[in-house]
This record gives C-alpha cells, structure tokens and sequence, in this order.
C-alpha cells in the first residue's frame, strides 16, 4: 500500500527507493503521536540520524543499537496514521513489516468480517492498495476445535496406526478397541478428517467455498498479506 505523503516513512523511503527499512514496533503515544522502532542498513559516518531529524513532523530521533550490518531507532512522530482504525477494528498486524520506496507491506490476521471492514476503511480513505494473498487456517488455539472425545479418538487412531500406509488397524478393530460402534467411530473419523483437510485446501485454492457452520468457523482466522500503504 502506498504510503500517505506526509508520513515521514514515504518521504524518507522514496529519498532512497533500493532502501528497505524495516518497521520493528510502534506504540500510539498519544492522538497523532507514534513512537516507531525501526531498523536500517548501517550507514558509514554520522549514520542516519541526522537525515531522519530533519524530516517533517519527526519529533525526535534516538539511535537505540547500531553494528556493521544494521542500525536501529526510536523515531517519534506527529501525524495521521491508521493505528486507530486498527484499533478500532481489532486486526492484528505482524512485525517487523518492510516499506520500500513508499510502499509499506502487511500481514493482517484476524476474522474475515474485520479483515474485510480494514479493506472498506482503506478503500473509503483512498488509500491505494493491493491484497498479495489469503490464507485461511486454524489458529494456534486450534485444539479447541475439536471436542475432547474427537481429540481422544484422534490420538488413539494416531496410536493404533489407523493412518499409517497401509493401516495397522481396521475401523472395525479400531472401534472394538475404543469401545465403540463401527459406525459410530465412522462419523467421528469422518468429522475429525473434514476439520483436519479443509484448512489445507483452502490453503491450497483459496477460492473453495467456506465449510458449513459448526465445522471449524469460530476458529479460522484470515491472514492477509497486504502490499500496503499505511504504517
């Protein structure tokens, strides 16, 4: 996404468009006020420090680490930033994201409704920018989208070899081992493989429908990766 000009990043990063800076942190200080924590390739003599202070609206400008590789700064600033409508959104963004050239790239995570509300904000604030990809899947709580009983059956498949190539074990033996009916380890076996491979295909075609309710929607998040011009 193509950053706002009077962002001191935009300025800054077209001054040098072969530049990568990366954006380590930020915290909102106040309305209008962010603190940003970013890295830049080691510059030789004074650094960057001198050229970052004399940008429009920066407040203030602290070499925090510097080697021969890299150096890192706290930047304030006064301006409009989209932290906000973030906020307000609640949509997670993934650090450090990379801005080159005045082209500032995201990674989003959150319910597809809110990523999708973050997409409409952008659009009516004019803000140009390009989706790189979606990927639906499980989150990191993932376990809860299976109930402890398909969690137990799971591990005890897993452990008699019912998945192996070739199998170690029948349904029909599987199910006299657990304790149940064949057709009753059948639906679960069935419930379990359904929430186990839909994420993957949609990894794979994102375009394939969403799987109906009660199968693992509460859980899916959308990850986008927006070429994005807000910071």
């Amino acid at each position: 996404m193509t950053l706002p000009r009077d962002a001191w990043l935009a300025s800054f990063t077209r001054a040098h468009p072969s530049l990568r800076v990366e954006v380590m942190d930020r915290l909102e200080v106040s309305p209008h006020r962010v603190l940003f924590e970013v890295r830049l390739p080691a510059r030789a003599r004074a650094g960057w420090k001198p050229e970052l202070e004399s940008l429009a609206r920066v407040e203030s400008v602290e070499l925090i680490d510097a080697n021969l590789e890299s150096e890192t700064y706290r930047i304030l600033f006064t301006g409009r930033t989209f932290v906000p409508a973030v906020k307000r959104l609640r949509v997670l963004r993934r650090f450090p994201f990379p801005i080159q050239n005045g082209v500032a790239s995201w990674t989003v995570v959150g319910p597809d409704t809110r990523v999708r509300n973050l997409l409409s904000h952008l659009r009516s604030a004019h803000v140009t920018f390009r989706v790189d990809s979606v990927r639906r899947g499980l989150t990191r709580d993932s376990r809860m989208v299976f109930t402890p009983r398909q969690l137990e059956v799971l591990s005890r498949a897993v452990a008699e070899g019912y998945f192996d190539v070739p199998r170690g074990v029948s349904l029909s033996e599987l199910a006299g081992r657990i304790g149940v009916a064949s057709s009753t380890l059948s639906v679960t076996l069935a419930l379990i493989e359904r929430k186990l491979v839909t994420p993957l295909a949609w990894g794979l075609r994102p375009g394939l429908p969403a799987p109906g309710p009660g199968a693992f929607r509460s859980a899916a998040s959308s990850r986008q990766r927006l070429n994005s011009a807000s910071t």
